[in-house]
């Protein structure tokens, strides 16, 4: 599992349970690809020593910084920059 929840969050349906908290382990399924259902850096963020696949070009900032951070990047610094600069500094990597 490559991210861990950085808040409570609600699952689906009439329950209304807490399908993951602060802290857990979150499966790739549920962040990326077309049934992704948690946003990076709303929901979730990648967990400490994971390596990331490259995002694409097209792919949000906050996947980006994901990236960098996990290439070794300094999280403020890259939470500092754009898509564009991310993908110039780490997208050759």
């Amino acid at each position: 599992m490559t991210y861990v929840a950085i808040r409570d969050i609600v699952g689906g349906g009439d329950t209304a349970a807490l399908a993951y908290r602060v802290g857990d382990l979150v499966h790739e399924s549920a962040v990326e690809g077309d049934r992704a259902w948690l946003t990076l850096g709303v929901d979730v963020e990648p967990r400490p020593g994971a390596q990331l696949e490259r995002p694409a070009n097209t792919a949000s900032q906050a996947a980006w910084v994901a990236y960098a951070v996990s290439k070794g990047g300094d999280p403020d610094e890259a939470a500092g920059l754009s898509r564009a600069a991310l993908i110039k500094a780490y997208g050759s990597q």
